[in-house]
């Protein structure tokens, strides 16, 4: 998808008595509202994953709006790891921003910078840790709200890791949720797991020996993982089943057979244009010329209405998230605006 706009506007803030109102400057607000830093606790404070779904879904009633932009990630190797880049413009909010980190080595760093679009002013700078683990379980929240049977009641997770509870936490948000069953290939890993989602979720949950035995009778499977090899089989899975495969964001990673991908009534992903650098399920079936890119449907015309979901319950649907820009900026705003509501954050010099 191209999409290329220019908007310029203005913004005024009114403050005063009922005399004349005083119009101020955008300078003179840039200077009152100085940009804020939040760490991952204020984040943990001030949103919820419940607000990453809303926000998700308002940003892609936007997308095919010309002013909504996505960058897709840029990836450069930085010394012992990988810098990876990615940008969006959500233009009816007037806002633009990016994410940055760093993945490798002891570990991954996230920010996001949030600016204002009406004059360019840097609006906050975010800890994203907790931010990205929201807004990616928020995705497939958003994505089994939109193509999951409603009636869907079993989850079925193949992955256990740090990315793994807000995933289950939002399909939980959305689908009334009776049973879990979760696979990893660490015992100890599946069965802590299982464990904190009965505490935290108060959902009943137990660990799966197999990942088939994960997914074989769920109304709703995820994949959570970084694996270069499939971890989930179409045979596995029984009618009516909708897939998130969330893990992988690589050409080199692969979290689902071609088969499920060729087997789904409705192919989705966040993005075309990044989904033809990250997608290795999509990727490889265009290559063999057993799928075309018009065959994938983009999240965020599903939410416009622009392209179909689920035609039936026997239907077997897929959402392959890549995580993108977007989603991190509309989130961001949410937090940023919630911040100087309730005082939260430090002033940045």
């Amino acid at each position: 998808m191209s999409k290329t706009r220019a908007r310029t506007a203005r913004t005024a803030k009114v403050t005063g008595k009922p005399k004349p109102s005083v119009r101020v400057s955008s300078k003179v607000k840039s200077r009152v509202e100085r940009p804020l830093y939040l760490t991952e606790l204020d984040v943990r404070r001030l949103v919820t994953i419940e607000d990453a779904i809303a926000t998700l879904e308002q940003a892609f009633a936007t997308w095919s709006d010309p002013t909504t932009i996505n960058l897709p990630r840029q990836r450069a190797r930085a010394g012992a790891g990988t810098f990876n880049l990615m940008g969006a413009a959500w233009g009816q909010k007037q806002l633009f921003g990016l994410k940055a980190y760093f993945g490798g080595g002891n570990g991954a760093r996230y920010h996001v910078l949030l600016y204002s679009a009406a004059d360019g002013t840097l609006q906050a700078m975010i800890e994203a840790d907790n931010l990205g683990q929201m807004r990616t379980g928020a995705a497939t929240g958003l994505a089994t709200q939109l193509l999951a049977n409603p009636t869907a009641r079993v989850l079925g997770v193949i992955g256990a890791g740090r990315q793994a509870f807000a995933q289950v936490a939002a399909v939980c948000a959305v689908r009334p949720i009776e049973d879990i069953t979760v696979y990893s290939r660490t015992v100890e890993h599946r069965e802590s797991f299982a464990h904190e989602l009965e505490r935290r979720l108060k959902v009943a949950a137990r660990a799966a020996p197999s990942a088939e035995a994960a997914v074989g009778n769920a109304d709703v499977a995820v994949t959570i993982t970084k694996s270069a090899e499939p971890v989930l089989r179409a045979n596995w899975l029984k009618s009516g089943v909708h897939v998130n495969a969330a893990g992988a964001n690589a050409a080199a990673r692969r979290e689902v057979d071609a088969e499920t991908v060729l087997r789904s009534t409705v192919r989705a992903t966040d993005h075309i244009d990044q989904a033809r650098l990250e997608a290795g399920e999509y990727r490889d079936l265009v290559s063999a010329g057993r799928l075309h890119w018009q065959d994938i449907v983009e999240l965020g015309d599903v939410v416009a209405g622009k392209a179909h979901g689920r035609n039936g319950p026997a239907d077997i649907t897929l959402f392959k998230s890549l995580g993108i820009a977007l989603e991190d900026v509309a989130f961001a705003a949410l937090i940023v605006r919630r911040a100087r509501e309730q005082g939260v954050g430090k002033p940045m010099p």
